[in-house]
């Protein structure tokens, strides 16, 4: 019996150590997007959504889908489902449905990715949501509104050319939500800030002049409601746009690469 302890004794001495894992192996760890995405999917169908859209970038897969009244958008990177947005959702019920916006889709950082523009449809307009992907699979909001600029902010449009955006806000301090304008944002070095350009200032001015005609015809027509909501739009167009600069003269006009599509009424 002795002598049976002695040679497994030897053989634990003579048997090689485990090698040490390279870190690179365990590091690698995470999941195929892709494949991920499509088990997402299958798991979806199954429980009776239509899949719509999908997007496929080396960093990420995205897709949208739905099963009435419930929609969603799901957004799948190295690190698994990285966002998910569903309607309804009790904190969003204004809220009515969500989905991938059509191409063309843009590049913020110019590193060759292209961004994710989601549609959120509201009541009575659809606003943009505009997040990237960065390379550790980390999904954030490339557009953030500043507050001052007013309430319930909707990006309206994006320009994929270069960084801007239309902006929709509620004028701030109004007992109604009904009084509306709509900016142009661009970016700047570290920020948004509200875009200065002369074409930028031409819009201004044909909002204005819109706005004033409106307004003539609801005070001939004696429509009060009418009357101080374009009132407030017109002050905090003011408001926002600081004092006039001449160095708009003499610059040729431009078509806008950013229009609302509809504007609700006349004035807007």
């Amino acid at each position: 019996m002795r002598w049976l302890l002695v040679v497994c004794l030897c053989l634990i001495a003579c048997a090689k150590p485990e090698p040490v894992q390279d870190p690179l192996e365990y590091l690698r760890i995470g999941v195929d997007p892709s494949i991920e995405g499509l088990a997402v999917i299958r798991d979806l169908q199954n429980d009776g959504y239509r899949i719509g859209r999908r997007i496929h970038e080396p960093r990420y897969f995205a897709f949208d889908a739905t099963r009435r009244p419930d929609s969603t958008v799901r957004i799948i990177t190295a690190r698994g489902p990285a966002l998910s947005l569903q309607t309804p959702d009790a904190r969003a019920p204004h809220r009515a449905e969500v989905a991938l916006a059509p191409d063309p889709r843009p590049d913020f950082d110019r590193d060759g990715e292209h961004d994710i523009l989601i549609t959120m449809r509201e009541l009575d307009r659809t606003c943009l949501a505009w997040v990237q992907v960065d390379a550790e699979g980390f999904v954030s909001a490339v557009f953030r509104p500043q507050a001052e600029w007013g309430d319930a902010p909707c990006v309206l449009a994006v320009d994929p050319t270069w960084p801007r955006v239309l902006l929709e806000v509620s004028v701030p301090d109004l007992t109604t939500t009904d009084a509306r304008v709509s900016i142009l944002v661009r970016a700047a070095i570290r920020d948004w800030v509200i875009d200065d350009s002369p074409s930028a200032r031409r819009r201004w001015k044909r909002e204005i002049l819109r706005r004033e005609t409106a307004l003539a015809g609801a005070e001939s027509a004696a429509d009060l409601v009418t009357v101080e909501r374009l009132r407030s739009e017109l002050a905090w167009i003011e408001h926002l746009r600081g004092p006039e600069e001449s160095a708009d003269a003499g610059v040729p006009e431009t078509t806008p690469m950013l229009e609302a599509a509809g504007d609700g009424e006349e004035a807007r």
